[in-house]
């Protein structure tokens, strides 16, 4: 099968008279088949010329008969074929009965007007099946599972460059540990922060954390800075933002000591000589989030940090045994935690 570089984002032109897309990022599969669409139909004759079959209820006759049959307007026509589980070992409950041998006849034989689209957005494929080698051999095969960070960060380029906005490395470092690699999401906070910056400021992490969403931990993450850089108001002001926006103070104050004790760990391994990609790997997070734990490791010795992750726990076992309330109890240990550190800086 074809594997997956940049290369496979594009398309060949003229396009190629079969494709099959398969895998699980499902942003990616819908970015390919806009991208086949856009090479293959003029924008006015796409409404005559563009169907849709779901093979979950309708027959393979049904689409073939279409890819045989000659375009209504235009040199070309595109039939998308989706959910076809016949592709998998998959047991599907499906309407209608399906007869692959008709999509692998196709196959040897396909329309010269007609590009035929498979989506299977399923994570491996039966190669054990005739058809499966047969389309192996006969159509323009994308496998769209797994992704580096360059190439997420090429993708999200290009949703930004169409908005004339220039997307950058630290913005999208930001958002990836703002919002995760999730292409969707992804791609919905770009185009935001693009709309927003335009060609007049570039997506940087600054605008990225003016702009754009934040995970919980993101906005846990600030907290903590807040804390370390002696931002007690600020802190606390988050902090009921938070609270506001109904997350469960126990909640966050299990955030807040996983945080703590990543910005130990992090101390621990660099104290070691480890780089913050290889930290990054054996504690199994995003780079960037390795990045600015490390900055925070500067800023306090381990010692101090160990303090506040028993500050920590002595906040959880207060909070449960329910000594004080829960709210109160995360606002003193944000002035606490912030007064123990300004001792110890100076």
């Amino acid at each position: 099968m074809a594997k997956q570089t940049q290369s496979d984002w594009t398309v060949q032109k003229p396009p190629a008279p079969i494709y099959l897309l398969f895998g699980t990022q499902d942003y990616l599969i819908r970015y390919m088949q806009k991208n086949i669409i856009h090479e293959a139909l003029p924008d006015d004759t796409r409404d005559f010329n563009l169907s849709h079959y779901d093979m979950l209820e309708s027959p393979i006759e049904m689409a073939i008969e279409d890819a045989e049959t000659i375009p209504f307007f235009g040199e070309k026509k595109v039939v998308i074929m989706e959910n076809p589980f016949f592709l998998t070992g998959e047991r599907v409950k499906a309407k209608v009965e399906q007869h692959p041998e008709r999509l692998e006849r196709y196959a040897e034989h396909p329309s010269p007007e007609t590009v035929l689209i498979i989506t299977a957005h399923y994570k491996k494929l039966d190669r054990r099946k005739k058809l499966v080698k047969s389309l192996e051999k006969k159509a323009d095969v994308r496998e769209l599972t797994k992704l580096s960070d360059a190439q997420i960060y090429k993708l999200m380029e290009n949703v930004a460059a169409q908005f004339g906005a220039d997307y950058t490395k630290s913005g999208h470092e930001q958002l990836i540990a703002s919002v995760g690699s999730d292409l969707m999401q992804l791609s919905s906070e770009v185009k935001k922060c693009a709309l927003y910056c335009g060609g007049e400021r570039p997506i940087d992490d600054r605008s990225v954390l003016e702009i754009g969403s934040r995970s919980l931990e993101t906005n846990v993450f600030l907290l903590v800075d807040k804390v370390m850089q002696k931002k007690t108001a600020e802190a606390i002001h988050l902090l009921h933002e938070l609270v506001g926006m109904k997350e469960e103070p126990l909640k966050l104050l299990a955030l807040l000591e996983r945080q703590f004790r990543i910005v130990c760990q992090v101390s621990d391994y660099q104290s070691v000589g480890y780089t913050q990609r290889h930290i990054a790997g054996k504690l199994g997070l995003h780079p960037y989030v390795v990045k600015l734990a490390a900055k925070q490791t500067g800023l306090y010795s381990r010692g101090v940090l160990k303090q506040a992750l028993v500050k920590c726990s002595d906040t959880d076992y207060q909070i449960k045994t329910g000594r004080i309330d829960k709210k109160l109890a995360l606002e003193m240990l944000i002035h606490e935690i912030a007064g123990g550190l300004a001792e110890q800086r100076g």
